[in-house]
């Protein structure tokens, strides 16, 4: 029996040192910006200061299911994820009642 509790450990020593690089790797590639949507512009929304072209990215809301450009209101807060600087989709928050 501790020789089975010690290749278990052993096991599981050895995955996470060899997916602790791939997952730090990747987390460098992905990033988030977050904010109100301040303008709505074609294909394009402007989130703190900056235009994104979103023409082709997934829509959601914050269920996961797929909506349409229509939810895409000034003064709704917004989240556009980024891989390898590529948006790969955007969620659409309710606006909050106070």
């Amino acid at each position: 029996m501790k020789d089975f509790k010690k290749r278990c450990i052993a096991f599981i020593l050895a995955t996470l040192y060899f997916l602790t690089p791939t997952l730090l790797c990747y987390a460098e590639k992905v990033k988030t910006i977050e904010g109100l949507i301040e303008d709505i512009s074609n294909d394009s929304i402007k989130v703190r200061g900056k235009y994104y072209n979103i023409s082709d990215t997934p829509l959601k809301d914050t269920s996961g299911k797929t909506v349409s450009k229509d939810q895409l209101k000034i003064g709704k807060r917004v989240e556009i994820f980024f891989h390898n600087d590529k948006i790969i989709s955007v969620i659409i928050h309710e606006y909050l009642v106070d």
